[in-house]
């Protein structure tokens, strides 16, 4: 049977540190594989995100988000929201729709790995995936995790033409376009492990 997970548990899997914090992450996932959307703390901002393509670029649809949200989030979504406001304001920025793309290890693991959105940023295409400020302070994303996740992104299969554009991960918060380039062999092999890793304990529990 293959393990299907989101991005998004692939990495807070490899941000645990122990064993033991990794055993109890999986337990927890497995025992909650429904998922419901009061897990999702993101999940009107992703929403608003991919209006865009489809409401030429307003981005007052996320600020609609910060109003559907409960009072506990309304700093961390309004945060969010000026500061992605900020980062497409300074540029010349266009939306367009994209679409699926999963990661698949050996058949054994599926990874929903579909990028938010499609922009195209001062004449450049790129398939991005944005993080947000995650609530989870043990995942810091930073050049190396970035390129973690380029690699795997790269090697995606996709329903759109992947080769018509690059793959991007936009960090909000203290902003900043991590862009893939060549697939490095290390980053590669390092990222089978973790997944390897991930099966491995998945199936002990």
């Amino acid at each position: 049977m293959v393990i299907t997970a989101s991005l998004m548990q692939f990495l807070t899997f490899k941000a645990k540190v122990s064993t033991e914090a990794k055993y109890n992450y999986i337990l927890k996932q497995k025992h909650n594989e429904d998922y419901h959307p009061s897990f999702d703390y993101w999940k009107d901002f992703r929403e608003a995100i991919h209006q865009l393509p489809y409401n030429n670029g307003d981005l007052s649809v996320l600020d609609e988000a910060i109003d559907k949200v409960k009072p506990d989030k309304k700093v961390n979504y309004t945060r969010t929201v000026n500061n992605f406001k900020s980062f497409v304001e300074n540029k010349n920025v266009k939306f367009f729709e994209v679409g699926k793309a999963k990661w698949n290890m050996e058949d054994k693991l599926l990874i929903s790995a579909s990028p938010d959105v499609g922009m195209i940023i001062d004449g450049e295409k790129y398939f991005v995936k944005i993080f947000p400020n995650v609530q989870q302070k043990s995942i810091r994303l930073n050049a190396r995790a970035a390129n973690s996740i380029l690699t795997l992104l790269q090697e995606t299969d996709t329903d759109f033409d992947k080769t018509t554009g690059t793959f991007a991960v936009l960090r909000v918060n203290s902003a900043k376009l991590f862009t893939a380039n060549t697939i490095d062999k290390k980053a590669d092999h390092l990222l089978k492990i973790d997944a390897k890793n991930f099966i491995s304990v998945w199936e002990e529990v």
